[in-house]
């Protein structure tokens, strides 16, 4: 299973949101880390055609096993979008809602819209949609509001109910754009579990900001600044890659601002002898300890985007 995107455009306007980017995705989970206007939900919304494309031959080439599901004629896009689609499970940022549906009737739904009818699950077992739906309410922890209505629900919930419609029919490849936006600590380590559970089979996009989602759980990240792809690798690679170039230093609260000035400045941390500031950039300061062996994600982050 192969998903590639080949010199990927888009313009709006006079603002080119993606840049020529090309990335070849087999399973596994794949976090895209980027700020605000990276250009992450761009490049998902293009392999999820949700947005229009670029000019034929202007915007780049989305292929699936090989077969370029942009098409030549309109003929061509219709079938091999539409084959396409039927093998993705996508979350979107935000969704509307009919809001007097409950969890359990939207799923019903949008399992109508998508043409699910069963499910065959990677052990060969087939489940009837109903009963798979009864499945994702337990597993995004929904069970005991199934039949209240959307409406009345908080933002963390509906994030819930998007994640559970991206999951029904055992989607091939998984696109979530920013999935635990408005979900407390305790409902994000149990919704990146169970990501990590479903990967073995599948191609999982995990679009985010927040890197704490993706560090234990992405086999390989995408680092995307200005609709470029400016760095990527397994996250040891990225790691490694940082090496020299961070470091912690004890100082006063009046260093700090003088610090900031001229470092990228992570953590600060209150100790029995002063503040320990976390540094990170190409050059540190004389008496900076170097921290190469406790270097992170967190830190690959800053380096690339503070």
């Amino acid at each position: 299973m192969k998903l590639e995107i080949r010199n990927l455009k888009k313009t709006y306007g006079t603002v080119q949101a993606l840049k020529g980017i090309s990335y070849t995705f087999e399973p596994g989970i794949y976090g895209i880390l980027g700020a605000n206007g990276a250009g992450k939900s761009t490049m998902i919304n293009l392999i999820t055609d949700n947005v229009a494309r670029d000019a034929k031959g202007a915007g780049g080439n989305i292929t699936y096993q090989d077969d370029d599901i942009t098409g030549d004629s309109a003929q061509d896009i219709l079938k091999l979008g539409s084959r396409f689609r039927a093998l993705v499970g996508y979350m979107p940022q935000q969704q509307g809602f009919y809001e007097d549906f409950s969890p359990k009737a939207f799923l019903k739904y949008m399992a109508e819209i998508k043409g699910v009818k069963a499910v065959k699950l990677p052990d060969g077992t087939k489940r009837k949609v109903c009963q798979q739906i009864d499945e994702l309410l337990e597993v995004v922890n929904l069970t005991s509001v199934a039949y209240k209505k959307i409406g009345g629900f908080s933002g963390g919930m509906k994030q819930r109910v998007l994640l559970a419609q991206a999951l029904l029919g055992n989607p091939k490849i998984l696109i979530l754009d920013e999935p635990t936006a408005g979900l407390d600590p305790k409902e994000r380590i149990g919704i990146r579990n169970y990501i990590a559970e479903l990967s073995r089979n599948k191609i999982i996009l995990f679009a985010t900001h927040v890197v704490s989602d993706i560090e234990c759980i992405a086999d390989h990240v995408l680092l995307l600044k200005k609709g470029e792809i400016i760095a990527d690798g397994t996250p040891v690679e990225l790691i490694e890659q940082m090496r020299g170039k961070v470091g912690e230093l004890t100082c006063t609260l009046d260093d700090v601002g003088k610090l900031q000035e001229k470092y990228r400045v992570g953590n600060i941390k209150q100790r029995k002898d002063g503040l320990a500031l976390r540094l990170v950039g190409d050059e540190l300061p004389e008496d900076a300890v170097r921290v190469d062996s406790n270097i992170d994600l967190e830190d690959v982050y800053l380096y690339h985007f503070e």
